[in-house]
């Protein structure tokens, strides 16, 4: 599993126009590249899928029907999605601040985690850079468990009460 989510955390890329630039080149295994839905078809930005794509220390298999709903909710499964004010962005609806936080934790979390510092370093800034609905998929999942710390965090999404498993 270790190995599976170190392959995927070098896999990073960003979504601009519909296009993605990775970051940092690595073969995977077709096992591990079909494995937990881990590959979205190219160009489709939404997955309804309950799989999370990150599946490392912070993923709560009790909470991901709420992840799911919550996803649901807030963005219909959209990752490129943006709110009709245009402050709340991506699949879990992350505001401008919260992006610049999750981008700051996701690069702790790839150092915590084995990543090599000048990728983790590069990986942060890109992300911090750009607004959540450009990140990919995996990251704005990443950035969903990291905020959500095991529960702690269920105040960031107003829209979850109701949601399985979002009290647990």
């Amino acid at each position: 599993m270790g190995e599976r989510v170190s392959a995927v955390a070098r896999m990073g890329a960003l979504w601009l126009a519909g296009v993605a630039l990775v970051v940092t080149a690595v073969v995977v295994s077709p096992a591990q590249a079909n494995d937990g839905g881990l590959v979205i078809v190219k160009g489709k930005k939404w997955y309804e899928s309950p799989v999370s794509l990150y599946q490392g220390r912070w993923y709560s298999e009790k909470h991901n029907a709420a992840r799911v709903c919550i996803r649901g909710r807030e963005s219909r499964h959209r990752y490129e999605a943006v709110s009709s004010t245009g402050k709340y962005r991506g699949a879990y609806q992350f505001s401008p601040e919260l992006t610049v936080g999750a981008g700051w934790q996701i690069q702790k979390e790839l150092r915590a985690t084995g990543t090599p510092k000048r990728e983790a370093i590069a990986i942060g800034r890109m992300l911090r850079a750009n607004k959540m609905n450009q990140w990919a998929p995996y990251y704005q999942d990443l950035a969903f468990w990291l905020v959500w710390r095991k529960g702690k965090g269920r105040s960031h999404w107003p829209t979850g009460p109701g949601c399985p498993g979002y009290y647990q």
